[in-house]
């Protein structure tokens, strides 16, 4: 009775598609990425966009995590606002944990100070037979006014 053509195919619409699109091109991107990481294209040597002032320690510390596993963890760095850390554990990154650092007297014959505080992990990677972790961190006044100090001797030297 009518000579209409056919129905075509249902198609995507025009938000489907750019979502697609945009999802290749963000698989293409970390293709790209992990190529290059693995390549040994990345420069060690990048500019550090932390803006607080850190000193190279090596200091015993732990994080627990939400389900109550305890890793073993060692402070590479602290800052006033961030730490990097090292385990032979996995540690999730953009995680917020609870944290403990052993923080050495200043001088000799004192006693370390645990300090307890909350810590968000930015990133982990493995490094050999390492994790390396970056996180920014929190402390009661006491134990950040400690770190403090720390960071002030280590500037010194």
């Amino acid at each position: 009775m009518f000579d209409l053509p056919p129905l075509p195919a249902e198609t995507q619409s025009a938000t489907e598609a750019a979502e697609a699109a945009e999802a290749a091109l963000a698989a293409e991107l970390a293709a790209e990425l992990a190529a290059t990481i693995e390549s040994g294209g990345v420069a060690d040597d990048a500019p550090d966009s932390r803006t607080d002032l850190r000193v190279e320690v090596t200091w015993p510390a732990r994080m627990r995590l939400p389900e109550g596993h305890v890793i073993e963890l060692t402070v590479r760095n602290v800052s006033e606002g961030g730490v990097g850390l090292m385990s032979d554990e996995h540690i999730p990154a953009r995680t917020v944990v609870y944290f403990e650092i052993d923080v050495p007297p200043l001088d000799e014959g004192g006693k370390i100070t645990p300090v307890k505080g909350t810590i968000k992990t930015t990133y982990a990677v493995d490094n050999g037979s390492s994790i390396l972790c970056g996180a920014t961190w929190q402390a009661p006044p006491a134990g950040l006014e400690l770190v403090k100090m720390w960071i002030r001797k280590g500037l010194r030297r």
